[in-house]
């Protein structure tokens, strides 16, 4: 005779939800700022270069950059034109530097006035005059000449993975809109490098010019930090490089990997 009895089923017991881990907090590193450099300067280290690293600030000039940086938190390495050292010819061995900071005259200097701060960075590499300093390019051609050879240099002193962190403003040069940041990111690229983080720095005050008739372009009242790192992997190379359109220094080539050669 069939027992009529029904058995009780055994279920499994629920595995109890892991809380995640983190809290909820609007304390954080952003994309654009108004403000002043050495304000948001910290919080890109903070970010990308762990205190201890050793970091070469190659154009440091007055230290601006570092004021709200606690002193002793990196092994600082300071130089620019002052102490002798020219950012394309830089005195550290292959691969030995964590970061490299680069703040060049981003703008060449129209009647030799304008963005004083940098004006003695435009004397020596003389935007408009080549023989000093072995380059014959001149105006945004200059400006970009001395970004690319620079990014050769930090290339070569930066370890694997090492960050390069760049000053840049875009500009209107012969009355043709020059975005210095996009032609940066698309060159480095064709070195190795790989884009991390771009920030916008706002300026508090408006600018203004000396006398005007019509205004043509919209005034540019920010500048841009650019974060990048010195990839070991190889990858392929998208962009057409500005080297090749006469930039001085070599282009070097980056292999596509056999994944997407198989692919294609």
């Amino acid at each position: 005779m069939l027992d009529s009895r029904v058995l009780p089923m055994k279920t499994k017991a629920k595995k109890k939800r892991k809380s995640p881990n983190g809290k909820a907090t609007n304390d954080l590193v952003f994309s654009a700022y108004q403000g002043t450099n050495d304000q948001v300067f910290p919080s890109i280290l903070a970010l990308y270069v762990p205190t201890g690293s050793i970091v070469a600030d190659v154009t440091f000039g007055r230290g601006v950059f570092w004021k709200a940086v606690p002193k002793g938190s990196y092994k600082l390495r300071a130089t620019d034109l002052k102490t002798g050292v020219d950012s394309r010819n830089l005195p550290y061995r292959d691969a030995t530097l964590d970061c490299v900071v680069f703040d060049p005259p981003y703008m060449h200097t129209p009647g030799g006035t304008a963005h004083v701060n940098h004006q003695n960075y435009e004397n020596y590499y003389a935007n408009n005059v080549g023989s000093s300093n072995g380059s014959e390019k001149k105006y945004h051609e200059a400006v970009l000449d001395l970004y690319f050879k620079t990014a050769h240099e930090a290339k070569r002193v930066l370890k694997p993975e090492g960050i390069f962190i760049v000053k840049c403003g875009d500009e209107v040069c012969a009355n043709q809109q020059r975005l210095t940041h996009v032609e940066l990111i698309n060159e480095f690229s064709c070195y190795g490098f790989v884009i991390e983080d771009l920030f916008v720095l706002l300026r508090n005050n408006r600018p203004g010019v000396s006398r005007i008739l019509r205004q043509v372009h919209a005034r540019k009242n920010h500048s841009y930090f650019l974060v990048f790192r010195k990839s070991k992997a190889r990858r392929m190379v998208v962009p057409t490089p500005l080297l090749e359109r006469g930039a001085s220094a070599p282009r070097e080539d980056v292999a596509i990997p056999p994944t997407l050669r198989q692919r294609a």
